[in-house]
Formats: C-alpha cells, structure tokens, sequence
C-alpha cells in the first residue's frame, strides 16, 4: 500500500510539474521582444604575432596568458600586415608592441597562394603574448 501511495504522488509531481509556463502562453506578444543583432564585423583569419615555445611557462606545464584582439588590417601581396584600426580600443603599450611583432610577421606563403587569406582591407583577430610587452 505505501508503494502505490508513492508512485501515485511521485505520478501527481510530473503531472503538475510538466504544466506550460505564463512565457509559453504569451507566444503571441513576439513584437515585445527584442532581437539582438551582432554588428561586430568576423573575422576572416587569427594570427599569432609572437607565438614561441620558449615562453616561461611552457615547458613547465604552467598556464601560460593569451590575449586576442580583432582589428581592421590591410594584408598586402607579400603578407605584409599594417593596423588600420582596432574594433575595441587598446593601451599604447599594447599598439606598440602589435606594431613592433607586426614588422616581422609574414603571412605564409601556402596561405596567400591557396587563396585561403586574400590580400586587401580585411577584419582579423591577432593572437598576443602580454608577458612579453615591454613598456
């Protein structure tokens, strides 16, 4: 008897429980809520401006920071990257060290060749050290 009595209150809990919520009934005042749209522009490719495997913590096993950026840049034929600007706005010490990275950094060759990187004013994310920025 205590068996049927708990399985007839434990029936009485799901059917209570599945009953449709006051949101569900008010499908009809879709008007009242709002979309929201990203008007972020995406990115077509991230790049690691100083990605080195002799960071501090890497061969320890330590967690080493990364940070990551989006900006517009213009990549030209050669793989050269040039900052127009940033979406988010940044340090100086932050710009500086992206431009002093960015003379060096190229574009692979496989990359530009294969179409997958086209040169052009293009919106990318770029991948940064903040333990290597040296004010």
């Amino acid at each position: 008897m205590k068996a049927l009595l708990f399985l007839f209150s434990a029936l009485m809990c799901v059917l209570f429980s599945c009953q449709p919520s006051p949101k569900v009934q008010n499908e009809g005042d879709s008007d009242a809520q709002e979309v929201f749209v990203d008007t972020t522009p995406k990115a077509t490719a991230i790049f690691w401006v100083d990605k080195n495997k002799k960071l501090p913590g890497y061969m320890s096993g330590k967690p080493v920071p990364i940070r990551t950026l989006k900006a517009q840049v213009e990549i030209d034929t050669v793989g050269c990257i040039e900052v127009l600007s940033y979406v988010k706005p940044q340090t100086e010490s932050v710009k500086k060290h992206i431009n002093r990275c960015l003379e060096t950094f190229r574009v692979k060759k496989v990359l530009m060749d294969s179409a997958y990187i086209n040169p052009g004013i293009q919106y990318v994310q770029i991948r940064y050290t903040p333990s290597k920025i040296k004010d």
